[in-house]
């Protein structure tokens, strides 16, 4: 079995880069709109640059040796052109193995090994060649050597990556690659699609209990009036429209009318996590713990089946589901813009039911920065701003309008909420 490591590195390519490559796929598009050319594209592109040597080899000496009459110019290309001969013949035949990638595991978290398959299978009638089979896994090649697979048999090979860190890793498509002895030409040939491996935020378990939130039947009643709910509020005559399980009927009797019952809506918890993602926060260790943290509050509230709200300083996350939502953290970034108290103002107008705000923040937050931050939340909503990466004697100080508390690592965040629980 083959172990890969998988070097998650920045994606984005210079813009430069970017439009050469645009260029380049927009030439190819109108050479293909001419007819016949697709075979002439597809004829060179199985042609590698040593190959190009020798043809051009092949055509020097053709030249000298009419011109100039040199026989070991004539000789030279004579032997070129046998030699392109026979990788032409080595190469055309058709490979007689399909190709297929099955990765059982998709999804892992960062630290973990995820195993795949490469299934070669011969349903010919012959027995096939060596070839090579090459797997494109993130920036990264594997190469695998197929020997010889007699007709109508099977060849596995198991590979595995090792991921060190949260991200999104394509694996594939897997393809078969035939090349001559002397390397002229490579005829590559793509199978399947590309699978896609979500690396996790490593996450820990915090005790829901202790975040401070009240159990939703316990919540605190709004002004606003309903036909069902916990907290009684009234009786009233019974309107059109009314939900007959809501008539008092004792009233009713009583009266000679109609009469139902009135609640107050109760106010259930409503967890908003805002995660700053702006690049000049943040070192590499201090974001991938930040966006752990994000991910193991978002799981608490989800096995308690309380709404959260997730979002970045660029975007909301999904999270009304744990899968989706760490598929989600999976690609976050630190980007080099961002407006955290901009983006708290706007999480807090988009999610006008919130009771409980929770901020991510880096270590260059100072005391009165997180003091201005949690200003900036309604006067009834407890606000957290949990500060990583930062090392302080006290873990916890109260801020006013809500709590600081810093985090050096994913581990201390238990701790940490069980000691004093969140805002």
């Amino acid at each position: 079995m083959k172990r890969v490591k998988a070097d998650i590195g920045l994606t984005e390519r210079p813009r430069v880069l970017r439009a050469v490559a645009s260029a380049r796929t927009a030439l190819d598009r109108r050479l293909r709109a001419i007819p016949g050319m697709h075979y002439v594209l597809a004829a060179c592109g199985i042609v590698t640059p040593f190959g190009w040597l020798v043809i051009a080899s092949a055509i020097a000496g053709l030249v000298v040796a009419g011109v100039v009459g040199w026989a070991e110019a004539f000789a030279l290309a004579i032997a070129c052109v046998a030699l392109l001969v026979i990788a032409i013949v080595l190469v055309a035949a058709p490979s007689p193995y399909r190709v297929s990638l099955r990765l059982p595991q998709e999804r892992v978290t960062a630290g973990q090994t995820a195993l795949g398959e490469i299934r070669v299978v011969n349903d010919t009638s012959r027995r096939g060649g060596s070839e090579v089979i090459e797997l494109p896994i993130g920036a990264g090649v594997a190469e695998f050597v197929i020997p010889g697979v007699p007709s109508h048999r099977t060849w596995d090979e198991f590979f595995s990556v090792v991921t060190r860190r949260r991200g999104v890793i394509e694996i594939g498509p897997a393809r078969t690659v035939r090349s001559d002895g002397l390397g002229l030409l490579r005829r590559v040939r793509s199978w399947d699609n590309p699978v896609t491996l979500y690396v996790h935020p490593r996450t820990v378990r915090v005790p829901f209990d202790a975040t401070g939130f009240q159990v939703d039947v316990e919540g605190v009643v709004t002004a606003k009036l309903s036909s069902s709910d916990v907290s009684f509020h009234a009786l009233r005559d019974y309107e059109p429209g009314d939900d007959r399980r809501a008539v008092h009927w004792q009233s009713t009797a009583r009266l000679g009318k109609l009469i139902v019952r009135q609640y107050e809506e109760t106010h259930r918890s409503h967890h908003v996590i805002v995660l700053d993602t702006s690049r000049d926060a943040w070192d590499y260790e201090s974001f991938e713990t930040a966006v752990s943290v994000a991910g193991s509050l978002g799981l608490a509230n989800l096995r308690e089946s309380r709404p959260v709200s997730l979002t970045t300083t660029e975007s909301w996350l999904p999270s009304g589901h744990a899968m989706r939502m760490l598929d989600a953290l999976s690609e976050v970034s630190a980007r080099s813009f961002g407006d955290l108290p901009l983006r708290v103002r706007e999480a807090v107008a988009q999610r006008p039911g919130v009771s409980a705000l929770t901020l991510i923040v880096g270590p260059q937050v100072s005391d009165s920065d997180a003091a201005h931050l949690a200003r900036l939340a309604p006067i009834d909503v407890p606000v957290s701003i949990i500060r990583i990466g930062a090392e302080n004697e006290r873990a916890r100080r109260d801020l006013g309008r809500g709590v600081l508390l810093d985090c050096s690592t994913l581990d201390d965040l238990p701790r940490i909420i069980v000691a004093g629980g969140l805002a």
